[in-house]
C-alpha cells in the first residue's frame, strides 16, 4: 500500500520516480490479474444471478397456471414474436404452440443458401427469445374450437412436427415411421400424442406457405427459399452441380445444363437470392473452377411482370437491371413459367404461344405465397361468408378476426387480411355529420374537418390531406364553394380505389405483433369487447421503407410510403455501395439477440476475409 501512495503523490507533485523495469513489469502483472480477478468474479455473479432469475421466474410461473388468462399464441415467426416478447407475462399466462421451436430470420436465407451466413446465425432458440414466463409446447395445431375455446394439437395417425428433413413446407406429413427421429435411423425419439388446450384469447400467427400456382412439377423439381433446410438443399444442390460438371467424362451440352441455374420470381427473394448467387461464382467458386466458371455458369432470372421488385420505385427497377446485365445474369421479363421438370423449365413468353424449353439443374421457386391449410380450415369453421378472403384470414382494424363476436381470436402476419372499410358505404353518415349548419352541402371548411377527424378510421383518406384544397376544387365541378352528397360521393370514390392490401413482409407482421401485444396489456380484462369506448386506436401500419441486396456489395432501398418525418426530408431511392452498408446495418440491428448479431457479424468478416466455405455436409 505504501508503495502505491508514494508513487501517487509523487504524480501529484510532478515528481518523477525511479522504478526498475522488473518492478514496472510485475506491478502490471499484479494490476492485469486484479482486473481479471474483478471481472471474471463479476461476470460469474452476473451469470448467476441470471441463472436464479431463470429458475425462479420458471418456478413463478408454474405455481400460478390457471389463475391467470390464457393467452395462446400460434406460431414462431416474425408476427409471434414481437407479441410473446412484450406481452405482460405478469397479467397473462403466455403459451406459445408451433412446430418449430425457433425465430429464423427470413431475410437472410439467401445468403444461408451460398454460405455468405451460416445457418445458426439466422435462428435462435424461442425459448431463449422470450424468457422462461412464456410457456413453449412444439406441436402443430390441426383444429380450433371458437364456442369452447379449445385448439387440438397433433394427430394420432399423422407426425407433422417439423424436424427439417422430411418436407420442403414446414407442417406436411412426416416420412418416418414408428415415431422415429430420423428417416434413416429407426430410433423412438419422437412422440406426439394429439391433445387439446383452452384458451381465453387466441392470436393465430402461422404465416404462409409457397404458392406453386398449381404449376405441373415445382413440387417435385423446384427448391422453395422459406425455411432453413431450403437453404441448406439449395447450397448443397449448388454443390452438387458443379462436382458434377467437373467430372472429366461430361459432355459441353450436360456440362452446360448443370451449371444452368433458374431462379422464378423477381421479387425481392428472387432478386436477392440469383445476386448471391453471383457473388458466390466471381468470389470463390472462380478460384476453384475457373474454366467452369468462364464458359459454362449462366444465371437466369424469370419474371412474369414488366420489371423485377415492381413494389419498389421504377427508378429502383432500372437500376437492378442494369447491374444484374452487368453481373451476367440474364433477366426474363414478361415471361411465364408453364411447367418444371427434372431437366428443364418450360416458358411461355407474353404474347406468344410457343413454349420454350431452358435446361437447367437447379431451379429455386420464389414467386409468392397462399395460406396454410389452417387458415383455410379456420376460415371454414367461422363460415365463408365472413371470411370471404381466400388469401387469409379476414380481420377487423383491431386484428380481431371478423365471424368472433366475442372478440377472443386475433390474426397476424401472413396468414391475415385487415378488412378496410369503405368510404362509400359509409357516405350518408359523413355527409351528415360533417354538414353542420345542414345546409346540404360542404364548404372547404368542413370537409377539410371530415377527412382529419375521419382519417384515423379510413385511412384512405390520407390521401387527401397534403392536397385538401385541390381534391376539393377538383369535386367542385360548377365552382361554387360546396361540395354536395354527389360531389362528396365521387371524391370518396377516388379514395376508396387506393385501398391496398398491407404487404406479406416482415415489417407489417412484427408491427402486428406489437400493436396486440400493447393492446391486450391496455384492456383491463379480456371480456372488453368496445375499444372505442376505453379509447384504444386502431392498427395502422407505418412504413419503414424497402431494401433488397443486387449482388457485388450494392443494394438498393426505397424510401417511398415511409412516415411522414422521413417524407420531410424527400429521401430519394438509394443504390450502390452506401445502399449496402446501410442494408447491413439494418439487419444487423434487426437480429434480435448479441449473439446472433456476433455471429452476424463475424460470418459477414469471415467471408470478407477467408470467403464462403464451399464443402458439401
Amino acid at each position: 500500500m505504501k508503495p502505491i501512495l508514494t508513487r501517487n503523490l509523487a504524480w501529484f507533485r510532478g515528481q518523477a520516480v525511479k522504478e526498475t523495469f522488473g518492478a514496472r513489469l510485475k506491478r502490471r502483472l499484479r494490476n492485469l490479474l486484479i482486473v481479471t480477478i474483478v471481472g471474471g468474479g463479476s461476470y460469474y455473479g452476473y451469470r448467476s444471478y441470471q441463472n436464479y432469475r431463470w429458475y425462479q421466474e420458471i418456478t413463478e410461473s408454474d405455481e400460478v397456471i390457471g389463475s391467470k388468462p390464457r393467452i395462446v399464441v400460434l406460431g414462431t415467426g416474425w408476427g409471434a414474436v414481437p407479441l410473446l416478447k412484450h406481452l405482460d407475462s405478469k397479467k397473462y399466462e403466455v403459451v406459445c404452440v408451433s412446430p418449430r421451436n425457433y425465430f429464423l430470420m427470413t431475410p437472410l436465407l439467401p445468403s444461408v443458401s451460398v454460405g455468405t451466413v451460416e445457418t445458426r446465425t439466422v435462428i435462435e432458440s424461442i425459448r431463449s427469445l422470450v424468457g422462461p414466463r412464456v410457456k413453449y409446447v412444439e406441436a402443430d395445431c390441426v383444429d380450433i374450437d371458437p364456442r369452447s375455446k379449445t385448439i387440438t394439437c397433433n394427430s394420432d395417425g399423422g407426425n407433422s412436427v417439423s424436424r427439417g428433413d422430411d418436407v420442403k413446407a414446414i407442417v406436411r406429413p412426416s416420412k418416418r415411421e414408428a415415431g422415429a427421429s430420423s428417416r434413416i435411423i429407426k430410433d423412438s425419439a419422437r412422440s406426439r400424442p394429439q391433445f387439446q388446450m383452452k384458451y381465453d384469447t387466441l392470436v393465430v400467427a402461422i404465416g404462409s406457405e409457397n404458392n406453386t400456382f398449381n404449376t405441373p412439377g415445382v413440387e417435385e423439381h423446384a427448391h422453395f427459399l422459406k425455411e432453413v433446410l431450403d437453404a441448406r438443399r439449395i447450397r448443397s444442390a449448388i454443390s452438387d452441380a458443379f462436382e458434377s460438371a467437373n467430372t472429366p467424362s461430361q459432355t459441353d451440352e450436360e456440362r452446360k445444363r448443370l451449371l444452368h441455374f433458374v431462379v422464378v420470381g423477381g421479387g425481392p427473394t428472387g432478386v436477392e437470392f440469383a445476386a448471391e448467387l453471383a457473388d458466390l461464382v466471381r468470389e470463390d467458386l472462380h478460384h476453384y473452377f475457373p474454366r467452369l466458371v468462364a464458359n459454362d455458369v449462366k444465371i437466369t432470372l424469370i419474371e412474369a411482370l414488366d420489371h423485377v421488385l415492381s413494389m419498389m420505385d421504377k427508378q429502383i427497377s432500372d437500376y437492378t437491371e442494369k447491374h444484374f446485365r452487368r453481373e451476367n445474369i440474364e433477366v426474363l421479363m414478361n415471361t411465364f413459367v408453364k411447367e418444371v421438370k427434372q431437366r428443364e423449365v418450360v416458358i411461355q413468353f407474353k404474347g406468344s404461344n410457343q413454349l420454350t424449353s431452358i435446361p437447367c439443374s437447379v431451379v429455386v421457386w420464389a414467386t409468392g405465397i397462399k395460406a396454410r391449410p389452417l387458415t383455410n380450415r379456420i376460415r371454414e369453421i367461422i363460415g365463408l361468408k365472413v371470411q370471404s378472403n381466400r388469401f387469409g384470414i379476414l380481420t377487423d382494424r383491431y386484428l380481431r378476426v371478423k365471424g368472433v363476436e366475442d372478440g377472443s381470436i386475433f390474426a397476424i402476419g401472413d396468414c391475415a387480411t385487415i378488412e378496410q372499410p369503405k368510404l362509400v358505404d359509409q357516405i350518408q353518415t359523413l355527409f351528415e355529420e360533417a354538414d353542420t349548419q345542414h345546409r346540404g352541402a360542404l364548404d372547404l371548411q368542413q370537409f377539410k374537418l371530415l377527412v382529419e377527424r375521419k382519417v384515423a378510421e379510413f385511412p384512405q383518406l390520407d390521401i387527401f390531406s397534403k392536397t385538401i384544397e385541390k381534391t376539393f376544387q377538383e369535386a367542385d365541378k360548377d365552382q361554387s364553394g360546396f361540395l354536395t352528397l354527389a360531389a362528396l360521393h365521387l371524391a370518396l370514390e377516388k379514395a376508396d380505389k387506393k385501398i391496398r392490401a398491407l404487404p406479406a413482409t416482415a415489417q407489417v407482421a412484427s408491427q402486428e405483433g406489437r400493436y396486440v401485444a400493447d393492446l391486450l396489456n391496455q384492456i383491463p380484462n379480456l371480456t372488453v369487447n368496445d375499444y372505442q369506448q376505453h379509447n384504444l386506436k386502431p392498427f395502422r401500419y407505418k412504413h419503414m421503407g424497402s431494401l433488397a441486396y443486387v449482388g457485388s456489395d450494392s443494394a438498393v432501398l426505397d424510401f417511398t410510403g415511409t412516415r411522414p418525418i422521413l417524407d420531410l426530408f424527400n429521401l430519394q431511392p438509394l443504390s450502390g455501395r452506401s445502399a449496402a452498408y446501410l442494408w447491413k446495418s439494418f439487419y444487423f440491428t434487426e437480429m434480435f439477440t448479441g449473439r446472433t448479431k456476433t455471429l452476424l457479424a463475424f460470418d459477414w468478416i469471415r467471408t470478407h476475409l477467408y470467403g464462403r466455405d464451399i464443402s458439401r455436409y
